[in-house]
């Protein structure tokens, strides 16, 4: 396998550069505050070392407390969190990079493809605000680079931690997990195969690092602010692990025709590498036509990558299949909430938002061929046309600055969703409160309507004389019974059993009556 020359390692390591770049970039871009979905609720959470919704994320939890107790002194609880996110971001990309290096040699394609990776819009945007995917991207990169370490090395010690990494990582989120296929496949296709011994410490270590789960079971007993599923029993854990509280897709009957599933994929791809040439969720020419460069240079780069060293390539490839194809199918989805507008009939189910969160390892995959592929069709160039040292210096220089492209393509979309995002949140969040009449029940419906609010009377302090009832988790009766322990707003017969959204609601406005305290509606369930 091909190494990096000594020369090139007494440079500016590609790895370090990478990771040190893009987190440069992320701290430029990053939300000063909290932002839609699930960050008010994962604020909320670490700051009260809480559960937040299932599968409960506890390593996660445990992990931005601690930093956060480092870095909140200097730059304030909410900032530093969403810095954690930056921070872990970057370190995957600079494990990619190394990935790459290792396998190639070539530690400037490997810089480059690291960067273009680094700059997918999805990436990009999971890395400035509280989001466990950014995390989890961190976790996955550190198996897959655990494998890679076996591979390269066949030490032993390389299988145990690759285990006890995947472990690690199925207690911070089970996306954590999608590169397990492509670590097997770095395992099984060394010289020599791990011994079953070295397999099974492994898998005990794989457990104790799964143990972190372990916290909510404990934690819950305490009941923080933020409890999501109520995890005190065994068995109430178990239920949040499997998410027992969601419609869960099976993998058949399909919730929407496979064309249209890869279609979501296709259109989430399309906003990667060029999200300011065209604001709408559409094709546009302008931004597709750099999606089809890209996806150009990211097919050159997979041959270019395949020659160079076929049994990397082929984990690569492992990993990009799993990511694409294999969770398309696995998840099941509707139609992405921008999918087809003005084209596919009305009536057909979408989702919530659009998830292309989902697949950002098949996006890092593509990317980082992308910027591989440029700079080795650079230095492709540079060799058949005998160019010299300096003009071959320029060609790989206007390389690098195509793979850095997307930071100026994407800059202005990313910074700007982050600002409004925030100013949104916490803006219509606090005036919704403080038109709220004092010791007041506030019925609230949704993510966005819910867990800003979360953050505002859990991180903020604020109102915390209002009581917040989201209304779609009534159904679940951990949910009704916090209800009951914590505010005495349902009788018991109404905890037990679910009687309806209706009847829920009459017994808890009777029980908020008795106590004197108002009923209020949110806006947006007025609408």
């Amino acid at each position: 396998m091909t190494g990096a020359s000594g020369a090139s390692r007494r440079a500016v390591r590609p790895d370090v550069a990478a990771a040190a770049l893009l987190f440069v970039v992320y701290c430029l871009s990053l939300a000063r505050g909290v932002t839609y979905w699930d960050a008010g609720e994962f604020l909320a959470a670490i700051h009260s070392l809480g559960i937040p919704h299932p599968p409960g994320t506890p390593l996660f939890v445990l992990m931005a407390r601690v930093w956060s107790m480092i870095a909140s002194p200097v730059l304030g609880f909410t900032i530093a969190v969403n810095a954690f996110s930056a921070l872990t971001t970057a370190a995957a990309f600079g494990l990619v990079a190394n990935i790459f290096w290792r396998a190639t040699g070539d530690g400037l394609a490997a810089f480059a493809g690291a960067l273009t990776a680094g700059l997918m819009s999805t990436v990009w945007l999971n890395a400035t605000e509280t989001e466990v995917y950014a995390c989890a991207l961190f976790a996955a990169f550190a198996i897959l680079w655990c494998a890679r370490q076996y591979a390269l090395t066949l030490g032993a010690r390389w299988v145990l931690l690759t285990l006890y990494a995947c472990g690690l990582g199925w207690s911070l989120h089970l996306t954590s997990l999608l590169v397990v296929p492509a670590a097997l496949h770095a395992f099984f296709s060394a010289r020599e195969k791990p011994g079953a011994r070295y397999l099974m410490l492994g898998l005990l270590l794989s457990l104790v690092g799964g143990s972190a789960v372990l916290f909510m079971l404990i934690r819950a007993q305490h009941d923080p602010a933020i409890n999501q599923g109520g995890p005190a029993t065994i068995g109430a854990l178990i239920d949040v692990v499997q998410r027992h509280q969601y419609d869960v897709a099976p993998l058949w009957p399909r919730r929407a025709p496979l064309w249209l599933q890869f279609g979501n994929v296709l259109e989430y791809a399309d906003w990667q590498v060029a999200l300011g040439l065209g604001p709408d969720p559409g094709p546009t020419f302008a931004r597709t036509s750099a999606t089809v460069l890209y996806a150009l240079l990211g097919i050159y780069g997979s041959i270019r990558h395949r020659s160079i060293d076929r049994e990397s390539w082929r984990t690569w490839m492992v990993l990009l299949i799993t990511t694409s194809i294999g969770v398309v199918l696995y998840l099941n989805l509707r139609a992405g909430a921008s999918y087809g507008a003005g084209v596919i009939p009305e009536g057909v189910l979408h989702e919530a938002r659009d998830r292309d969160y989902f697949f950002t390892w098949a996006f890092v995959c593509w990317g980082a061929w992308s910027g591989f592929g440029v700079v080795q069709l650079a230095r492709s160039f540079a060799q058949r046309r005998h160019l010299n040292a300096a003009r071959a210096r320029l060609a790989l220089i206007a390389a690098v600055a195509i793979a850095a492209l997307p930071v100026a393509l994407n800059w202005s979309p990313v910074h700007a969703i982050r600002h409004d995002e925030q100013q949104r949140a916490e803006q219509s969040s606090i005036a919704m409160l403080a038109a709220v009449p004092v010791n007041a029940v506030f019925l609230v419906n949704g993510d966005n309507d819910t867990y800003p609010l979360w953050y505002l009377q859990e991180v903020l302090r604020m109102r915390r004389d209002v009581t917040i009832v989201t209304i779609p988790l009534l159904p679940p009766e951990w949910y009704r019974a916090e209800l009951q322990r914590r505010h005495h707003l349902l009788d018991s017969n109404f905890v037990s059993a679910w009687r309806g959204r209706a009847e829920t609601l009459a017994n808890l406005e009777q029980n908020a009556a008795q106590q004197g305290r108002e009923i209020v509606k949110s806006p947006f369930i007025q609408r």
